[in-house]
């Protein structure tokens, strides 16, 4: 009997999965965007704003992640990022959330209007490898321009102000002189 038919439509929704890219000990190996793969992020694009799930199945126990959307599609090619929430684990380091980035953010630097091709990061905080660095590259979405006189909506705490580089600081730049060489 030959397998079913799958379904035929719209995607509804894009998974990225999530990797364990290193921490202070060197567990998941140099900060290169590769490492064990820890859970996955869904993403979809309702009305222009990004729709983030992520879940996380192998995170450190009992940690509060500072999730980051970075501009640009890997730590070396960062080009500034701005904080959309935050994940809890529970005591075997597992947890969910959901986070909805408004069009009025995506349409602001560092990202823009466009084709948009940027990565998220899972850390206990900027340039902190408490927790481990976890990431997710590849997340492709389209930015549309701002209409001419469209009124801008409000922007949720923590969104409001963009900050330069790599949430992971210092860790990153070693990682881009040495893709450089």
């Amino acid at each position: 009997m030959p397998p079913p038919t799958p379904p035929v439509g719209p995607i509804k929704e894009t998974h990225v999965l999530l990797a364990y890219d290193t921490d202070a000990g060197g567990f998941g190996g140099p900060l290169d965007m590769r490492g064990p793969l820890v859970g996955e992020v869904l993403y979809v694009q309702p009305g222009g704003n990004l729709g983030i799930r992520i879940n996380l199945e192998f995170g450190q126990p009992n940690t509060k992640y500072e999730v980051y959307l970075v501009c640009g599609p890997a730590h070396a090619a960062a080009c500034g990022f701005i904080t959309i929430g935050v994940l809890a684990t529970n005591a075997v380091g597992a947890g969910a959330a959901g986070f909805n980035v408004p069009a009025g953010v995506l349409q602001g630097a560092p990202f823009g209007p466009g084709f948009r091709n940027d990565h998220i990061d899972l850390l206990a905080g900027v340039g902190n490898l408490k927790g481990g660095a976890i990431t997710a590259g590849a997340i492709n979405y389209f930015v549309c321009k701002r209409a001419a006189g469209a009124a801008e909506a409000a922007v949720p705490k923590g969104m409001e102000k963009a900050r330069a580089g790599d949430p992971l600081g210092e860790k990153a730049l070693k990682e881009k002189s040495r893709a450089k060489r």
